[in-house]
């Protein structure tokens, strides 16, 4: 089969120095049938299934997958999550190692006897302990090809860098989620850019559009506020002290502005603390905990406010553009892919409550231009994040891997 695009050309190899290794470099080819009577088996390795931005986007590859062409197995390393289910309802095997990552060697070994089980023709792994099993496992299984997946841009765990940097080189190419991530890998991580490529996120606009509003008496917001709503891990990555800056800078100039915080992590006692220690906030910031209805909760608010320090692309971004939601975000990676400044949001430098202030106020004081550019982000999901493209991408740059 012949081989075209990015894919290509790295393996048959070329002066990349004009190269642009975004996603517009991988262009979905259009669908042509394949000669072989059989589908390509493939597996699809990653280090957890729970709920979660990266296992997401493996499940909805997975599912999506044009299954006269691949034949996908997924391969959890850790104990039975809650995504395994939906795997399975689409008929795809899904095997769950339940590892100890205390013992890394058995831990690769098992992976190895896993994909000798399975014989895929190539590995595309996803997050950092997987990526790292999967390329020193593949030599012990037959030298199936391996494509990494770079889902964050590590500020935090620079043994996490060390380490990929060191075994980079055990995979043909890794998948970069946006182009912050795919920046940050090589000046910082200091990996090779012929072996980075970007394919982001998507996500499916119907999800939201038949969600039913969460009323918002149920969790002590009046429908005549103007609700703003955080979504994420509970985490210092998400910048929540600045978060709890900024709506203190807000509340008490726009009464009926209210903050709604949904996720848990390491960080909810401390936000709890904080919140009803501060008498601007208590009472105007929410916290609403773990929740399973996201898409009926952006369909409630005005607003999505993402704080984050640092990011690889984040899903909750694309899924209120998808709700029709303006974002007020901090300029990190993945945000700076996903919101236009003026057009569909506000972009603020990390770690500056002040400035974030100033973006949620003017969202708060012309809603009508705050609704237009939830429009736009609506219309720019469709355009550069459907769920159909990133499978198509996927899909071009394994072909050309393969040959």
């Amino acid at each position: 089969m012949e081989t075209t695009g990015a894919a290509a050309r790295f393996w048959n190899g070329w002066d990349d120095s004009a190269v642009d290794y975004t996603v517009r470099s991988l262009k979905p080819r259009p669908r042509i049938a394949e000669e072989g009577p059989a589908p390509t088996p493939i597996a699809l390795v990653i280090t957890d299934l729970d709920v979660g931005g990266a296992e997401r986007a493996l499940v909805n590859l997975a599912v999506r997958l044009d299954r006269t062409r691949w034949a996908p197995v997924v391969v959890n390393l850790s104990g039975e999550g809650a995504l395994a289910e939906p795997i399975r309802r689409a008929g795809i095997a899904c095997e769950s190692l339940n590892l100890d990552r205390r013992r890394p060697i058995r831990g690769v070994l098992r992976l190895a006897s896993a994909l000798r089980r399975h014989r895929p023709a190539l590995v595309q792994s996803f997050m950092f302990h997987a990526n790292l099993a999967a390329r020193l496992a593949a030599p012990l299984a037959g030298f199936p090809p391996v494509v990494g997946g770079l889902r964050v841009a590590e500020h935090q765990k620079r043994w996490h860098r060390t380490l990929d940097r060191l075994t980079n080189r055990l995979s043909r190419v890794s998948v970069c989620v946006s182009e912050g991530v795919r920046r940050f890998s090589v000046e910082t991580s200091g990996l090779d850019p012929r072996r980075l490529v970007v394919i982001p996120n998507g996500v499916d606009p119907a999800r939201f559009d038949e969600a039913a509003p969460v009323p918002r008496a149920t969790f002590g917001a009046a429908d005549d506020d103007f609700l703003a709503l955080a979504v994420g891990r509970l985490d210092v990555q998400k910048g929540l002290a600045d978060l709890l800056a900024a709506a203190e800078r807000v509340i008490p100039a726009r009464p009926r502005f209210r903050l709604a915080i949904v996720g848990d992590g390491p960080l909810r006692d401390w936000l709890d603390a904080e919140i009803a220690a501060r008498p601007t906030l208590a009472g105007r910031v929410l916290r609403l905990g773990r929740r399973d209805d996201a898409p009926g909760l952006l369909r409630s608010a005005d607003l999505l406010v993402h704080a984050a320090h640092w990011e690889g692309m984040p899903n909750v971004i694309l899924e209120a553009m998808a709700a029709r939601l303006p974002v007020v975000a901090t300029a990190v990676e993945g945000a700076e892919d996903l919101v236009v400044a003026g057009e569909t949001g506000w972009l603020v430098p990390p770690k500056a409550p002040e400035r974030l202030a100033r973006a949620l106020l003017e969202a708060v004081d012309d809603p009508e231009s705050a609704q237009k550019m939830g429009g736009a982000g609506r219309t720019r999901v469709e355009t550069e994040y459907s769920l159909n493209r990133v499978v198509s991408l996927y899909d071009d740059l394994w072909r050309g891997i393969l040959g």
